[in-house]
C-alpha cells in the first residue's frame, strides 16, 4: 500500500486524492486548494472528482461568491471507511511501534527512515527500519532473528509492503556517524524514532565522543 497516501490504495483515482485531502480537515476548501494539498493530478481532474463525489453525497458543495467550496460529508454512511483509510498510516505506525517495543532484549533505538518516513513512498516502496542494539547482543542468534522475521511477516500482512530492517550495534552506528557515512546523513534528515532514544541523539553523542577521543 501507499503509506504516504493510503486512501489512494483504496481508491486509486483522483476521487481518492480529493477524499484524502478533505478527510484531513473540517474546513471547506476550494478546488485549487484541494489540488495544491493533493500533490497529484490536475486542477480540472480535481474538479471532475469533486463533481462525482458531490453527486454521490460524499462531499458537500457549498456555493460562494467565487464558485463552490467542498467538505467531506461526515454523516455519509461511507465516511467512516474514508476516515479509516486516511488514518491508515497512523495505525500502521502504532502497530509497528508496538511490534518494536516487544523486541527482547529491548533495542537502544528504533527509527523509520527513507521514503516512507519522508512521506514520499508509493505502493511498491520498501519500509526502511534501523534497529540499534547493545554491543553485547548476538544479532545472528535465532532468539533475535526469529523476532525480526516475525515483525517482517507482520508488516507484510498489515500493508503488503516489504520491511527492510537493518540491525546495527551501537559501536557500528558510532563509527558510521564519525565517518559521516551517507546512511547517517540520511538518518539525520528523515529518521522518525519509534522506540528508545532519539536516533539523532545517538548520532550526536557518537560524533562528540569521537572528537573528544580523536577518532
Amino acid at each position: 500500500m501507499n503509506l504516504s497516501s493510503p486512501v489512494g490504495s483504496l481508491i486509486p483515482s483522483m476521487d481518492g486524492v480529493v477524499l484524502e485531502v478533505l478527510a484531513g480537515t473540517h474546513s471547506a476548501l476550494g478546488p485549487s486548494r484541494i489540488h495544491a494539498l493533493g500533490h497529484r493530478g490536475s486542477r480540472p481532474g480535481v474538479s471532475l472528482a469533486l463533481g462525482r463525489l458531490a453527486d454521490q453525497g460524499l462531499v458537500h458543495a457549498e456555493p460562494t461568491n467565487y464558485g463552490h467550496t467542498y467538505r467531506l460529508n461526515r454523516d455519509h454512511v461511507l465516511a467512516p471507511a474514508v476516515l479509516a483509510a486516511a488514518e491508515a498510516r497512523a495505525e500502521f505506525l502504532r502497530r509497528l511501534t508496538a511490534g518494536c517495543q516487544a523486541l527482547r532484549p529491548a533495542p537502544l533505538s528504533v527509527a523509520l527512515y527513507g521514503s516512507v518516513a519522508r512521506r514520499e513512498s508509493d505502493d511498491a516502496s520498501d519500509i526502511d527500519l534501523l534497529v540499534v542494539v547493545d554491543d553485547t547482543l548476538d544479532r545472528h542468534a535465532p532468539e533475535w532473528t526469529d523476532q525480526t522475521d516475525k515483525l517482517t511477516q507482520s508488516v507484510r500482512a498489515w500493508t503488503g509492503n516489504r520491511l527492510e530492517p537493518i540491525v546495527m550495534d551501537a559501536n557500528h552506528l558510532a563509527g558510521l556517524a564519525i565517518a559521516d557515512d551517507p546512511l547517517t546523513l540520511s538518518l539525520r534528515e528523515d529518521a522518525v524514532t519509534l522506540v528508545g532514544r532519539d536516533l539523532r541523539e545517538l548520532l550526536d553523542q557518537a560524533v562528540h565522543t569521537g572528537r573528544r577521543t580523536g577518532q
